[in-house]
């Protein structure tokens, strides 16, 4: 018994002396943040998943710093910048001092083509999908203009099918088959319901494993992630072999999937397939969940609030007042809508869709005293400002009027969508989707919440925890 006593005395005595070096140590002698590594290995990163990023960031805040605090998450030593001069910072050193680096679960899920070639992969620029989406201009106003009355229609479709004869439903999940038709419609150009419906549990294992343990065995987050993946890539790659023979026969493409069949590097090297289908994959995971959330919790909240409601639907009126009858939405429309988007922005505000983005380093620098090296990753979160009373009068009262009283007239305390030259590329995209489900969805309904005060859970992307049911009232 004494031996065993002894030996557990001394295993923790030996863990206690790992943890002391690992939060010591220090890269090079520099001056680091404050803050603590966790433990061996694991770091902090159990702490940072399943507990609430922004209690996470916000307890260190007040533990370490308002300004940086250093923390190991997901396999890295990371520095994580808070506040609006932390956002400031960051937005004006992209590609100077910082690069986009993807976490590794997210490296693993979207990558799949590096290492299924014996011969090595061409080097590929971190989050090219970006750089590929943004060259011909897919999502500027004036391509996403031809694309909104299609949106227009896809949504009364979806509301029609799925909605409309039903006295009760659950929200989130009909609001993902939207946004998922709509994403597949614009970025495959592919228009079949059923086909599309079917991958929804897909992206949401994927979009759950995104940020989680790499753990590749049955039951994990991560081996469900990336079982939907191969699940999703299969589907992926037989789109992009129907594409390919539509194109041969002439027949107009005018969607992303397309372009990025044609397009070549400087050398005249086209995409392989495998890649296109990571890219694509990363492209509408992007495009389906944040603006589900957004849409679904804009239900949530305007159901909490009958007057809000009223002032949304007396905006929608008149903006169909305006048009003929059967006239689908178009681009002066969308400028009308400038209460129905404050809501959208106080949506985000209380519940950001997606809560925050990884830097590297690409050279030591330093920051409100402290160094972070070469090689860091640096975490950057909406969280450290949103609700912050310092910043936003009331900041836990849900006031869409805020928007336009001067409340957020501090630069980069409200930055839902980043900033920058690393500005989420679809934001117009994202309004243009939220606001044509908002327009016809409250000219339909009318709704009462059944679950009164429904928790939101989730650890990065927010999501509402019985999906959100209500009972829906026709006009």
């Amino acid at each position: 018994m004494d031996l065993i006593v002894l030996s557990l005395v001394l295993l923790v005595l030996f863990l206690a002396l790992c943890i002391f070096a690992f939060s010591r140590r220090s890269d090079n002698g520099v001056k680091l943040p404050p803050g603590s590594f966790g433990w061996p290995i694991m770091g902090e990163t159990i702490e940072f998943l399943f507990g609430k990023p922004e209690n996470f960031v916000g307890d260190r805040m007040k533990k370490y710093s308002p300004d940086i605090f250093k923390t190991h998450i997901l396999g890295e030593k990371t520095a994580v910048i808070c506040g609006p001069n932390g956002h400031k910072f960051l937005f004006s050193n992209e590609q100077k001092l910082f690069t986009a680096f993807r976490p590794h679960p997210m490296q693993k899920l979207f990558r799949s083509y590096q290492t299924q070639s014996s011969a090595p992969a061409p080097q590929t620029t971190r989050n090219d999908e970006t750089k590929v989406i943004r060259s011909p201009g897919f999502l500027k106003p004036e391509a996403l203009v031809r694309y909104l009355g299609k949106m227009d229609s896809i949504t009364q479709q979806q509301l029609q099918t799925s909605w409309e004869g039903r006295d009760e439903i659950k929200a989130f999940p009909l609001c993902k088959t939207i946004t998922l038709t709509l994403a597949c419609r614009f970025f495959l150009g592919i228009d079949n319901p059923e086909r599309i419906a079917g991958l929804v549990s897909n992206f949401d294992d994927i979009t759950l494993g995104m940020h989680s343990i790499t753990l590749n065995i049955p039951g994990t987050i991560f081996y469900r992630a990336n079982k939907a993946a191969t699940a999703i890539r299969k589907e992926l790659l037989a789109v992009i072999k129907e594409k390919k023979t539509a194109m041969a026969t002439g027949a107009p493409m005018q969607d992303i999937l397309s372009h990025m069949i044609v397009a070549s590097d400087p050398s005249g090297r086209f995409m392989p397939e495998a890649e296109i289908a990571d890219k694509i994959m990363g492209l509408l995971t992007a495009g389906y969940s944040t603006v589900a959330t957004t849409m679904t919790l804009f239900m949530k909240y305007v159901g909490e609030r009958p007057d809000i409601y009223k002032k949304v639907l007396e905006e929608q009126l008149e903006v169909s007042a305006s048009k003929k009858t059967g006239e689908l939405l178009e681009w002066d429309d969308m400028q009308k809508m400038k209460y129905s988007w404050n809501v959208i922005c106080e949506v985000m505000r209380f519940n950001p869709p997606l809560q925050g983005t990884f830097r590297e380093a690409l050279t030591d620098f330093t920051y409100a005293g402290y160094t972070i090296p070469k090689g860091w990753k640096v975490y950057w979160t909406v969280s450290t400002t949103n609700m912050n009373p310092e910043y936003f009068r009331e900041a836990e009262k849900f006031n869409p009027s805020r928007y336009d009283e001067g409340d957020v007239s501090i630069p980069y305390t409200y930055v839902p969508f980043g900033g920058g030259p690393r500005m989420c590329p679809g934001k117009e995209y994202a309004r243009l989707a939220i606001l044509t489900f908002v327009h016809n969805v409250v000219k339909k309904f009318n709704w009462e919440l059944m679950v009164p005060n429904e928790k939101i859970i989730g650890d990065m992307m927010p999501s509402p925890e019985k999906g959100l049911p209500i009972r829906l009232h026709p006009h």
